[in-house]
């Protein structure tokens, strides 16, 4: 009976072959797998600066529509400001539904006048001024023009863009005001989009008699704590109190249209 003999080294041939495939088949699996861990985080890591970027577009483009709208509480002849924004599918929503400021003048005697009470705008029955809303929303971010500041909102927190007019020194405290009357309305686009301020009333109250400080505190809402936390406690002011001889309060109510 013969033998067959098999030639030298062809099963440690084979096994070279078999081995080589593995390792090709290793090596090219592991290069799929960076290349789709690298497309992945390249994507987020695009989407993230995308959307950061837009923020920051809509935080100046806010800041700058502020700037233009406050023009109504330093010059009493200006009724109308007109200005754009780029929505860039984020919403504008608009209301007179926002954050209530009460401003309270206590006097040496030891009483006190709610200021709202003496202004003729949005109803006697209640003690805070409603700001209104007028707001830009991408995603979880909100950009709110707030009183004459500019407030940023999201899941991690708040920030001040444009801080109000309320100044405090040690003879006088200026307390001036934006409050918007408008229909609750919002519109979602991927364009500019105009809007109108039309001035509808414009008070202002000199309280300097008996004046020991006047104080003012932000109710329940979205921009509560920038209220509190970043701007009334700015300057000389103290958790929204300033000690002054006389207080000046000035109230423009406007109007929205887009």
């Amino acid at each position: 009976m013969k033998r067959t003999e098999q030639p030298p080294g062809r099963f440690s041939g084979d096994n070279r072959g078999v081995s080589e495939v593995i390792a090709f088949v290793l090596v090219f699996g592991i290069i799929l797998s960076s290349v789709a861990l690298l497309s992945m985080t390249g994507f987020q890591a695009m989407e993230d600066y995308q959307e950061n970027e837009q923020l920051q577009n809509a935080e100046r483009a806010m800041d700058a529509l502020a700037e233009n709208y406050n023009d109504v509480l330093q010059h009493s002849a200006i009724e109308e400001r007109y200005a754009e924004l780029s929505l860039r599918e984020g919403t504008v929503s608009t209301g007179s539904d926002g954050t209530e400021l009460t401003i309270t003048i206590e006097r040496s005697d030891g009483t006190s006048d709610i200021v709202k009470h003496d202004f003729d705008i949005g109803g006697d029955s209640t003690d805070s001024f409603n700001l209104g809303e007028f707001a830009y929303t991408t995603g979880s971010d909100t950009i709110a023009y707030d009183g004459g500041a500019v407030v940023r909102e999201s899941d991690y927190g708040s920030a001040v863009v444009r801080h109000p007019h309320l100044k405090c020194s040690d003879d006088r405290a200026i307390i001036s005001l934006v409050t918007i009357d408008a229909d609750e309305r919002s519109i979602q686009s991927s364009d500019g989009l105009g809007f109108t301020m039309s001035v509808d009333n414009r008070t202002t109250e000199l309280y300097d008699e008996d004046i020991d400080n006047v104080s003012v505190s932000a109710g329940s809402s979205p921009a509560q704590t920038a209220w509190e936390d970043h701007i009334l406690e700015r300057g000389h002011w103290d958790e929204g109190e300033c000690t002054a001889a006389e207080v000046l309060v000035t109230v423009v109510e406007v109007s929205i249209e887009y």
